[in-house]
C-alpha cells in the first residue's frame, strides 16, 4: 500500500514489512488468523499482520514469535493472492467475482443488497472480523467487483 499521509483512513501499518518479501503489511485481528488458519500452535496473544504482496506465499506473520502462515495453511484463499476468477468478494456468504458478474448481467440495478438477494444469500449470518482475511467488511470488495462487472457489461453492449 502506498502511503497517502492520511492516517485516519489508512489501513496499513506503517513500517511493518513481510519478513520474506519485505512488502508492506497490515495489522489483522488474532480472531481472523485463528478462524482461517489450519494451524493450532499459534501465539494469538501477539499482533499478526497480513503481507500485502499478491505474489508472496506468506499471508500472515507475527514478528515477535516468527510465526509465518502461508496460503496453503488457510481454510480459504485470500482474495488478492488467488486466481482472479476465484476472487472471493464476500467470505461470509461465499460470493465469488463470477457470481457478482452473473448478477450484474441479470439485474437492472446491481447494488450490493440487490446482488445478495439475487444470489439468495441474504439470510446468512455475517462476521467479517473472523471470515475476511483482512479483518474488515466486504463493502470495498463488492464495490470493486460491481464496477468491474459493469465495465464488462458495458463493453459487451458496445461491441
Amino acid at each position: 500500500m502506498e502511503c497517502t499521509n492520511n492516517c485516519s483512513t489508512c489501513s496499513s501499518t506503517c513500517g511493518k514489512q513481510c519478513p520474506v518479501c519485505k512488502a508492506s503489511a497490515m495489522g489483522v485481528e488474532s480472531a481472523t488468523v485463528l478462524n482461517l488458519s489450519n494451524r493450532d500452535n499459534l501465539h494469538l496473544d501477539k499482533q499478526f499482520y497480513i503481507c500485502l504482496n499478491p505474489k508472496c506465499k506468506v499471508v500472515y506473520f507475527n514478528e515477535e514469535n516468527n510465526d509465518i502462515i502461508e496460503h496453503n495453511e488457510l481454510s480459504v484463499p485470500v482474495w488478492f493472492k488467488s486466481n482472479f476468477l476465484n476472487y472471493i468478494v464476500c467470505y461470509c456468504r461465499k460470493i465469488y467475482l463470477k457470481d457478482v458478474i452473473r448478477a450484474v448481467f441479470s439485474l437492472e440495478n446491481p447494488t450490493k443488497e440487490n446482488i445478495i438477494t439475487f444470489l439468495n444469500k441474504n439470510n446468512i449470518e455475517t462476521n467479517c472480523l473472523i471470515n475476511n482475511p483482512v479483518s474488515r467488511d466486504c463493502d470495498i470488495l463488492f464495490k470493486n467487483a460491481i464496477e468491474y462487472a459493469m465495465d464488462l457489461k458495458n463493453n459487451q453492449k458496445n461491441e
